[in-house]
C-alpha cells in the first residue's frame, strides 16, 4: 500500500505497470468468452422471442460507468499503461475489464433470470449466491496472477492477493437485478425491455452500496486490524440479509406432503 504524507486516504500506487503480454492474453481470453456469449444471447432470442439476454448484456456492460466510483472508495487500482477502454475520476479503467462486465454482470444475470424461471427453492437461492462469489474468487484469483490490477488500503480479509469482501458485493449484484426482473416480468416486455439497462445500473449502484459501505469505512480508515476484518465480515453479513430477502421473494414454497392416512379400526360387536 502506497501513503502519501498530507493525504487524508491511502493513495494507489500510481507508479505501477501492468506487463503487457499478460494483459493481452487475458484481453483476447475475454474478448473470444464476450463473443461466444453474444453468439448465445442472439440463440437464446431467436428460440425465446424475448431479447432479454442481448439486453443484459448490454446492460452489464453499462454497468463499468461505476467502476471508477467504486474503486475509488474500495480501494481497487489498474495501472496506467493498461490499453483503456476509458478514464474517470482519474482512473484508468482497462479494456479487458469492460470485456469481463458483458459475461460477470450480463450473461450471469441471465442464467440467473432462467433460473429463478424455472423455479428455485430457497436452499436453491443461496447455492446459486453461493456459486457467484466462487466464480468471482476462482476468476480474480487467476488474474491476480499477472497483477493486472491492485487492492490497496486497509484491505480486509485478504487472501493472497484477492480481497474476498469483493465477491459478496460482486455476487449479490446480478441476483439481485434477475430477481426485480423476475419479479416484474411482465412489465419488461417490448420496448420496455429496454428499460433493464438503467435498471441495471440502478441496481449497481444501490448493492454497491448496501453492501460493500462497511468494508469501504475500514478500508480508508486506519482503525487497527481487528476492526478492518470486522468491516469486511459486516459486509458478509449485509450481502447474507440481502440474499435472504431475495429467497423470500423469489423461492418457490416447499412441497408439503400428504398425511399418511390413519388406520380405521374394527368396531368390535
Amino acid at each position: 500500500m502506497q501513503e502519501q504524507t498530507g493525504t487524508l486516504t491511502p493513495q494507489p500506487p500510481l507508479d505501477m505497470v501492468v506487463d503487457k503480454t499478460a494483459e493481452q492474453g487475458i484481453t483476447a481470453v475475454l474478448a473470444v468468452i464476450v463473443a461466444l456469449s453474444a453468439i448465445w444471447a442472439v440463440v437464446d432470442w431467436r428460440r425465446s422471442g424475448r431479447p432479454l439476454g442481448v439486453v443484459l448484456m448490454l446492460a452489464g456492460g453499462a454497468m463499468m460507468i461505476f467502476e471508477p466510483m467504486v474503486d475509488t472508495v474500495g480501494a481497487c487500482w489498474f495501472p496506467s499503461n493498461s490499453w483503456t477502454a476509458f478514464s474517470a475520476w482519474g482512473r484508468p479503467l482497462p479494456v479487458w475489464l469492460c470485456l469481463a462486465y458483458f459475461v460477470f454482470f450480463g450473461i450471469e444475470t441471465t442464467v440467473i433470470w432462467k433460473a429463478l424461471r424455472r423455479g428455485l427453492t430457497h436452499r436453491q437461492v443461496w447455492l446459486v449466491f453461493c456459486a457467484a462469489m466462487l466464480g468471482d474468487l476462482v476468476f480474480e484469483s487467476v488474474l491476480l496472477i499477472w497483477n493486472p490490477y491492485v487492492y490497496y488500503g486497509y484491505q480486509p480479509l485478504m487472501l493472497g492477493k484477492f480481497s474476498l469482501w469483493w465477491m459478496a458485493v460482486n455476487a449479490a449484484t446480478p441476483l439481485v437485478l434477475a430477481t426485480v426482473i423476475f419479479r416484474f416480468d411482465a412489465y419488461f416486455r417490448g420496448r420496455r425491455v429496454l428499460a433493464i439497462i438503467p435498471l441495471a445500473l440502478t441496481t449497481s449502484a444501490v448493492v454497491n452500496a448496501a453492501v460493500g459501505w462497511p468494508s469501504w469505512l475500514v478500508i480508508n480508515t486506519k482503525v487497527g486490524w481487528l476492526l478492518t476484518q470486522l468491516g469486511g465480515l459486516v459486509t458478509f453479513a449485509a450481502a447474507f440479509v440481502l440474499v435472504n430477502l431475495v429467497a423470500a421473494l423469489v423461492a418457490k414454497p416447499r412441497a408439503v406432503s400428504a398425511p399418511a392416512p390413519q388406520e380405521v379400526g374394527h368396531a368390535r360387536a
